[in-house]
């Protein structure tokens, strides 16, 4: 190589050189700035929810002033419509007697709450001469608590009376003490009233005998009322027997009584109770056989639930006009 040549090719070499050296190095990417780390805000639980406590039936005494138990307080009590919840629990159960029945097999005392049969007292034959009076209507329309184990009978609650310590009757201090006695002078005593002294006194002492009386005979109903009403007008005729003439224009059968109905506002006038013991005494089932017949029947008015009824225990209390 000649001399010419090898220098042209250093002086290539060193323009190279000194080109890549001025020649600014490509810039960088700037780098993106790491995000700055925020915490999770504080996590706070939603508040439970705590459901307000069930609703708790208040005791029918809660509402009378100056109202005694003979038995004194007790915190075991409960109303009538929560007896369905204590099935098989011995228990005190407070509630008005809204309609009683002799059915000849037992005594039985119902209690209702807005037409609705919530409770039932059952006392057999046995245990009636244990009481001063027949229960049916010792009882009738009385506030009273019955104490026993509650049992579930046709899908109502009810409690067996054997002994008369199950049930009381609530008095008020000052009210006068009704007497069943039939006494000449009865009219020039004074009732007694109950007093804390004497109702102690009253606790204090034996319970006594019941004598042992003949049996009545029986009468036919229809042999003792001649006074033949209108169903519109049976109200007025509370604790009377008189024969009603009406016809029966709805029926209703509960699978424990059946009610002839005389109008379609049903839950205030006039109607019949057969309850299910006397049924097969009828030549066919009773809501059939009387509904739309023009009847009469005859028995003693009672008041249930603010509507006049007469409770039929024998077909002779009812009669067919057409």
């Amino acid at each position: 190589m000649g001399v010419t040549q090898r220098t042209g090719i250093l002086i290539g070499l060193l323009y190279y050189s000194v080109a890549c050296q001025s020649a600014a190095p490509p810039a960088l990417p700037t780098p993106e700035p790491e995000p700055t780390y925020t915490l999770y805000p504080t996590y706070t639980p939603y508040p439970t929810y705590t459901p307000p406590p069930p609703a708790q039936s208040s005791l029918p005494s809660a509402e009378v002033e100056k109202l005694v138990w003979p038995t004194g307080p007790r915190d075991d009590v409960i109303p009538v419509e929560d007896a369905a919840d204590f099935i098989g629990e011995t228990i005190v159960v407070e509630g008005t007697v809204t309609r009683t029945h002799n059915s000849g097999n037992a005594v039985f005392l119902n209690f209702a709450v807005d037409n609705q049969e919530v409770f039932t007292a059952v006392i057999f034959p046995d245990d009636w001469p244990k009481f001063p009076a027949p229960p049916e209507t010792l009882f009738a329309g009385k506030l009273v608590r019955v104490e026993g184990v509650i049992e579930e009978y046709q899908d109502t609650p009810e409690i067996i009376i054997k002994d008369p310590w199950q049930i009381e009757v609530a008095l008020t201090l000052g009210q006068p003490v009704v007497s069943n006695c039939d006494c000449q002078q009865a009219q020039a005593l004074q009732p007694p009233t109950v007093t804390p002294t004497a109702l102690a006194a009253v606790l204090e002492a034996p319970p006594a005998e019941v004598p042992a009386t003949a049996e009545p005979a029986e009468t036919s109903p229809a042999a003792v009322s001649e006074t033949v009403i209108s169903w519109a007008d049976a109200a007025a005729y509370e604790g009377q027997t008189v024969t009603v003439e009406g016809r029966v224009v709805d029926t209703y059968d509960s699978e424990k009584v059946v009610l002839l109905n005389f109008d379609q506002d049903y839950r205030t006038t006039f109607k019949v109770a057969i309850f299910a013991d006397a049924w097969p005494l009828f030549p066919a089932p009773p809501h059939e056989y009387y509904r739309d017949k023009l009847v009469r029947v005859t028995g003693q008015i009672q008041m249930y639930q603010n509507a006049p009824e007469i409770i039929v225990e024998q077909p002779e209390q009812i009669e067919i006009v057409e």
